[in-house]
């Protein structure tokens, strides 16, 4: 049988969809090469070796799009197969429906070269900006471009899309009338495959915009993006203001106080801080580890007496700083993933910033460690919670390891184990011979609690109460085994980097990435619970073999504080206009605190710890509190008045300059 033959056999319909939807995907890929033609001046060394990659994330991008504008004409054309006497009038509705579809489209693609050219971006939500004085934009306009052949164009745009849908429509007429079993196999074929472009990837998450982000080349990671679906993408956060200019510069000067800024000005809102480092006489290296759910509250450190469950983690941190009142800005990972790199709070109310494309774009004190190889070690994917785009974006030459790139296999939806995860990430470090910045994201601490069987020494415990389990800030015996796998892991990873060379030369840092919920826990104080505090507060271990011994710091002291303490401890110069502060700088002895932002109410509680003192704003009602003590809902507002608008201007400044942040903290280009 010819190929025509077998062609004849395939319904109408489905020529009709198909057709359109290779035609609209080759459209879109080949404007592609027409960006790259004309803004062929950005193409370099660096840009060419990454531009096959970007064609192919770029090309399943444009398919999707495509795929989402044929479906209505699918959808119909199935229908006209079945009921082949629909009027004719019926094709031309669906003809002007796609002509304004697809000259939507055309206008987007238009306005994205004006966009790019302007801005060095590809569209995005901001346009409907614009809108809001649409005059204003439309004089502009105006001045700057041909808006009467734009115009002649418009309607020759029009005319096209018409006659282009019009076509396919034709093509997908019924000329035979097929039976069901043949339309039902028909339907289900394209449905799979239809989701399957649409899907974008084999893999445990679909395609995201963060794909895109997979180069720190911002010419690349805008090459792979697809305009449409990028306006669609950003959309979906800029629904609210991202921040407020004047709430900003309402604490402008108290935040640049706070921040201790080398040049205040409130007119640039210059938040800009150089700090220019000491020479140690060598360089070391970093490794920072994310523990899941490593609350203090769960942790050997709170309960002494009754439950030894992270032995590993305290024994460690007697030979280290260990920081006792340390807090998560957030109680979520990605957004601690965020905050910990970024140096600013996560205070996105929507979703969390790493799934924002339009805040991308961060300056990363751990990308400005000259000379050093940057690494991040995670058992499942950094397609979860978005997290691959703020780290291929942001941190030059990262190798990313992931799941599919071990030699131990997944156990369960966050891939390997732990204790897996530790010695595959030991054996790389071992073989560096430069330093190195690597980050260690462990998941295991999580449910489903999966613990796997293992040799090694490590004994499940059975014979606990479950009342014993509640009250001290368990739920289940699952989760009580889970945290000591967890601490058993990273007694393992300690046991072998101790026998590696890297060992004295790094600066390990190890803390929780959030804490957790636990109602009951009558091993802390119940103005913790009852505040919440009990999902913030964590272990800070910063065990650095050749540079300090251990100590405790009792001083409150933020995720965000993370990369300039460390930065800070090995010498490193930087520059940041973020909000992390070096707080083993005696220059903030006296500015200690930490923001808490409860961002899964709406709306959110804003709080700010400071020593034993919690300043707690919950929209209805704001007070100044002693979250330890016995009397903690007694309102001391009124008898500490000074401290109580003090602490009130610090937790609305962080929340509002953080907002602000978000947005104007963009990464340094390398001279």
């Amino acid at each position: 049988m010819s190929f025509s033959q077998k062609l004849s056999r395939v319904p109408n319909w489905v020529k009709g969809y198909t057709g359109f939807f290779a035609a609209t995907w080759l459209a879109f890929f080949l404007m592609r090469f027409v960006f790259l033609f004309v803004y062929r001046a950005a193409i370099t060394a660096e840009v060419k070796t990454y531009l096959l990659q970007s064609f192919y994330i770029g090309a399943k991008f444009d398919a999707r799009l495509a795929a989402f504008l044929a479906l209505p004409l699918g959808l119909y054309l199935f229908i006209k197969s079945i009921f082949p006497k629909i009027p004719a009038v019926f094709n031309k509705i669906m003809a002007s429906l796609y002509t304004v579809i697809l000259t939507g489209a055309g206008l987007v693609y238009a306005g994205d070269f004006g966009h790019y050219s302007y801005l060095g971006l590809r569209v995005n939500a901001s346009l409907f900006k614009y809108l809001e004085n649409a005059f204003i934009s439309f004089e502009m306009v105006w001045q700057t471009y041909p808006v009467v052949w734009a115009s002649l164009g418009f309607i020759l745009l029009m005319f096209l899309a018409y006659k282009y849908a019009m076509f396919f429509i034709k093509l997908g007429q019924p000329a035979s009338n097929d039976g069901w079993k043949k339309k039902t196999s028909w339907f289900l074929i394209l449905f799979v495959l239809t989701f399957g472009v649409c899907y974008g990837q084999i893999n445990q998450y679909p395609l995201r915009w963060s794909n895109a982000y997979f180069s720190s080349n911002n010419f690349i990671s805008n090459l792979t993006l697809n305009p449409v679906l990028n306006i669609y993408d950003t959309y979906r956060f800029a629904k609210e203001d991202s921040y407020n200019i004047e709430a900003v510069k309402k604490y402008y000067p108290i935040m640049a106080e706070y921040l201790g800024v080398d040049n205040p000005d409130i007119n640039t809102l210059n938040f800009k801080r150089e700090v220019k480092g000491k020479d140690l006489g060598r360089q070391f290296n970093i490794v920072v580890i994310f523990m899941e759910s490593f609350a203090w509250n769960k942790s050997s450190f709170s309960n002494t007496g009754k439950f030894d469950t992270t032995p590993n983690a305290k024994a460690l941190a007697e030979q280290s700083i260990l920081f006792t009142q340390f807090y998560t800005p957030t109680s979520a990972t990605a957004r601690a993933v965020f905050a910990a790199l970024s140096s600013i709070p996560d205070v996105s109310s929507f979703k969390t910033s790493s799934r924002n494309p339009l805040i991308v774009n961060q300056n990363l004190i751990a990308n400005e460690l000259e000379g050093y190889d940057k690494f991040f070690f995670i058992g499942g994917s950094a397609s979860w919670g978005n997290i691959r785009g703020i780290l291929s974006h942001n941190l030059d030459g990262l190798q990313l390891y992931e799941e599919e790139d071990y030699e131990s296999k997944r156990v369960d939806v966050w891939g390997i184990s732990d204790w897996d995860l530790f010695i595959e990430a030991d054996k790389v470090l071992a073989k560096q011979e430069r330093p190195f910045f690597a980050v260690i994201q462990t998941a295991g601490y999580h449910r489903p609690y999966t613990i796997p069987p293992h040799d090694e020494g490590f004994k499940l415990e059975k014979d606990i109460s479950y009342e014993d389990l509640v009250n001290h800030s368990f739920g289940s015996i699952e989760e009580f085994n889970s945290l000591r796998f967890s601490d058993y892991a990273l007694g393992e990873f300690f046991r072998r980097a101790r026998k590696s060379p890297y060992y004295k030369d790094t600066v390990f840092v190890i803390f929780g990435d959030h804490g957790l919920d636990a109602p009951k826990s009558e091993n802390m104080p119940r103005g913790y619970v009852e505040y919440n505090l009990i999902n913030h507060h964590v272990p800070l271990i910063i065990h650095a073999p050749a540079l300090s011994k251990g100590r405790v710091v009792n001083k409150t002291a933020s995720q965000v504080d993370i990369m300039p303490t460390v930065a800070g401890l090995i010498g490193a110069p930087y520059e940041t206009v973020a909000l992390g502060r070096d707080v083993l700088d005696p220059k903030y002895k006296e500015k200690e605190g930490a923001l808490v932002f409860g961002w899964s109410k709406y709306p959110p509680t804003i709080s700010f710890v400071s020593g034993e003192y919690l300043y707690h704003d919950q929209t209805t009602q704001k007070g100044l509190y002693k979250f330890g003590a016995k009397d903690y809902n007694k309102d001391l507002a009124e008898e500490n008045p000074e401290l109580y608008k003090k602490m009130e201007d610090l937790s609305a400044g962080i929340y509002e300059t953080s907002r602000y942040m978000l947005y104007n903290n963009p990464k340094k280009e390398k001279k």
